[in-house]
């Protein structure tokens, strides 16, 4: 039967007493992924990007606009009709046209037939959307890694702790012989001290392990998105333990071109190429096709307005060329040509930096997987030593300082072992990261 941690919460929970629930590390990193509060945001992100698509590719659509209005003209202008228009002596009139009411009502398509610049930036459609994919890919990787960790530190913590627990009982029960042969006459009051320094020792790294494993916890259940007051159990904590039982040797390889940063970056570069050619083409005219067909009513009631009306219809052809900005659109293509350059060169400085960070994390996971062995064979080396030392102190063999020395080299090889395990756990999810296979490692749990 696999051992099951019981990761109990401090004040709420106590009051709550909900029942716990019981995760595997696949099973926590699929909880993230499904709930952590990031993944709808990046969701939406990606969806946004699907709609900004859609909306970039209106511009080349036909746009149809239906307008109407009513003129109330409250005193219609008057025009002046010179003396003598209409003949000699004739003196000059002042006449009002028009009427009272006037109604317009206009129907118009347009429909742009050559923008070089739009055409280009039509091709930002589906990078974007990439870009979007591949940010949301990101994120759930991290939730993998920052789950992970935050699990892997759990056991361990728990694990530093029983080991702990069991050192206290150990002298508490050596603290129990020493007091009582101190009273038989046969010990030293300074015996006792020396003990109880080192259950005092030992009260203090258990403040400490427990702080650590209230913080794991915590970060656990951020990450996986459940409410901090929420109790969990890890109950596959026999697989963790026992790294040097898996028996499998991963085949790590760097590629950074199979990596969401690699294909972020590559996205990125894309884009910032067709900004600057989207730049570079506004300096091309455009053409556009328009058609409007309306209709306008006069009359002196409102009414007539609607009744009478006299339709008109015009198709025409619109040319724009802006053939001077003031070097606007030069100094903005070059801008937009030092980004893309740029964003070039930061791509292989990172695979640079990837390659040193995966070489860096490759030493410490092939050390730590051989470390994690010669410290285990130590621990036990170590249990040995002070099972004998003990046996040999009840009879009056070796003495208590001895005892103390065995207890003390004991703790520390417990202590180097459980370092050792959190790193070689923590190294090979770094190696994952670095590598770019962190969420075939979550599939391939």
């Amino acid at each position: 039967m696999k051992p099951v941690i019981s990761i109990l919460l401090l004040t709420a929970l106590a009051v709550t007493g909900r029942a716990q629930e019981q995760f595997s590390l696949k099973e926590s990193i699929a909880y993230g992924l499904q709930h952590n509060r990031t993944v709808s945001i990046y969701k939406n992100n990606r969806l946004q990007a699907v709609q900004k698509a859609r909306q970039a590719a209106s511009t080349y659509l036909p746009n149809v606009n239906i307008s109407a209005g009513l003129d109330d003209n409250l005193k219609l202008p008057v025009t002046i009709i010179p003396a003598g228009t209409f003949g000699p002596g004739t003196p000059e009139q002042r006449v009002s046209f028009g009427t009272k009411f006037n109604s317009t009502h206009v129907a118009q398509l347009d429909q742009p037939i050559f923008d070089k610049a739009a055409l280009t930036g039509l091709k930002a459609r589906q990078p974007n959307i990439d870009y979007a994919t591949l940010t949301e890919t990101q994120n759930n990787e991290n939730l993998v890694y920052n789950i992970a960790v935050a699990y892997f530190r759990i056991i361990v913590a728990q694990k530093q702790l029983d080991l702990l627990l069991d050192n206290k009982t150990r002298m508490e029960k050596n603290l129990g012989i020493a007091q009582l042969r101190a009273q038989q006459g046969v010990a030293k009051k300074i015996d006792i001290k020396q003990v109880q320094v080192n259950i005092n020792n030992i009260e203090s790294q258990l403040s400490v392990t427990r702080n650590s494993l209230e913080l794991a916890i915590n970060t656990l259940k951020f990450n996986m998105g459940l409410a901090i007051d929420e109790n969990i159990q890890l109950n596959d904590t026999a697989r963790w333990l026992s790294p040097e039982d898996k028996a499998k040797k991963t085949d790590f390889s760097f590629d950074y071109k199979r990596t969401t940063d690699y294909a972020l970056d590559q996205t990125q570069i894309t884009l910032l190429d067709i900004n600057r050619k989207n730049i570079r083409d506004s300096r091309y005219p455009t053409l556009g096709l328009y058609a409007r067909y309306g209709a306008n009513g006069f009359g002196n009631k409102l009414g007539d307005a609607y009744e009478r009306l006299f339709d008109f219809g015009t198709v025409g052809l619109k040319f724009q060329w802006n053939i001077f900005a003031g070097f606007r659109k030069d100094a903005n293509y070059k801008i937009a040509n030092y980004d893309f350059e740029n964003a070039k060169t930061n791509l292989l400085l990172k695979e640079d930096q990837q390659r040193l960070t995966f070489q860096n994390a490759g030493l410490s996971y092939f050390r730590a997987e051989n470390t994690i062995t010669n410290n285990k064979e130590n621990m036990d080396l170590a249990k040995e030593v002070y099972d004998n030392v003990s046996l040999q102190n009840r009879e009056g063999l070796a003495s208590l300082t001895d005892l103390l020395n065995a207890e003390n080299s004991y703790q520390q090889a417990q202590s180097n072992y459980v370092q050792s395990l959190l790193d070689y756990y923590i190294a090979e999810i770094e190696l994952r990261r670095a590598n770019g296979t962190l969420i075939e490692f979550y599939n391939n749990l």
